[in-house]
């Protein structure tokens, strides 16, 4: 499994990320309109391997100016645009619930 997931990754590093990112529209469109259809669960895919290569692009870009300027320690990159242009969500403080044991109460 790891030699093909290598051979994924050696594949998608081909790709250009302007190709890519063309086809961003489409398969966040169908992603977003959930289905129980293989066809679904491939535009989902599809769509994590595009934002994949973007992510790998930005922190690469990150890392290789970084590299460029004299510093001590490094702060951690800001997550990419979405492909609408909108930034991304900020995410919210987890909610912790609290474990309850199914061990004295009667079945439902």
């Amino acid at each position: 499994m790891e030699k093909v997931l290598i051979k994924l990754a050696d594949q998608l590093a081909q790709f250009d990320e302007a190709s890519l990112t063309s086809l961003m529209d489409k398969y966040e469109g169908m992603a977003g309109e959930f289905q129980p259809t293989k066809k679904w669960e491939q535009a989902v895919m599809v769509l994590g391997l595009i934002q994949l290569v973007r992510w790998k692009n930005h922190l690469f870009n990150y890392h290789w100016a970084e590299q460029q300027k004299p510093r001590k320690t490094l702060e951690a990159p800001a997550l990419p645009l979405t492909a609408s242009g909108k930034k991304a969500r900020t995410p919210k403080p987890a909610k912790v619930l609290p474990f309850r044991s199914f061990k004295n109460q009667e079945p439902v």
